[in-house]
């Protein structure tokens, strides 16, 4: 699915999110960065047959901006980039020793039940973003999406009190509670234009109260 790696000197904390990303996209790769420019890292993208690039940077020993890339000799190309308040490493939610997913299936994408409208299009966004496959929540619950689509691994958008949330479930490990790592994400923001950035979120909600004085 993808190749995942940091900027340069990345603290033992990034370190840990990368692979703990690796443990939650099927068939994706950890790749400690070292010297590498871009190029040379499209590159071994390209020759391991990935079709996406993913960098964590990091901000003041944590992880601050998720980049994704797209693999492709006749079209590189930035897709988007996911801006962080924070994350919780599986190891602090409870889960340690998750062996990676070395086999094809899919990343299937969709929401808690009952949020609203811009954390259905930030699922499509996440979707397009890793490759996975974003799937309506409705009413169903994970393990019917999950048999629906023959997978053990699912992305759940969820509401946070700070913007919104991506949280993982891997079914093989556990059927009932997420392992994480469980990203809290402040602005997206794809290169077609589209975004969405917390702040001006909650400005719009709170202004038709405002404007009734």
């Amino acid at each position: 699915m993808m190749l995942i790696t940091t900027s340069h000197r990345p603290t033992r904390r990034t370190r840990s999110f990368g692979h703990d990303l690796e443990r939650v996209f099927p068939n994706s790769l950890y790749l400690t960065r070292g010297k590498k420019t871009i190029q040379d890292l499209l590159m071994e993208a390209y020759d391991r047959n990935y079709e996406r690039l993913l960098i964590v940077n990091v901000w003041k020993g944590n992880p601050l901006k998720m980049t994704f890339i797209k693999v492709d000799p006749e079209d590189w190309g930035y897709l988007g980039y996911l801006y962080l308040h924070g994350i919780k490493l599986q190891r602090e939610i409870g889960f340690r020793d998750i062996r990676p997913i070395r086999e094809e299936m899919p990343l299937v994408v969709t929401t808690a039940k009952r949020v609203g409208l811009d954390h259905v299009a930030f699922a499509q966004v996440f979707a397009e973003l890793t490759g996975g496959k974003f799937v309506p929540r409705r009413e169903r619950s994970l393990l019917g999406i999950a048999d629906r689509y023959n997978t053990d691994v699912l992305s759940v958008i969820e509401r946070h009190p700070r913007g919104m949330a991506v949280n993982f479930y891997r079914l093989d490990v556990s059927k009932e509670k997420a392992v994480g790592p469980l990203i809290s994400v402040k602005i997206w923001i794809m290169e077609d234009g589209r975004r969405w950035d917390y702040k001006e979120a909650a400005w719009l909600k709170k202004k038709p109260g405002q404007s009734k004085g």
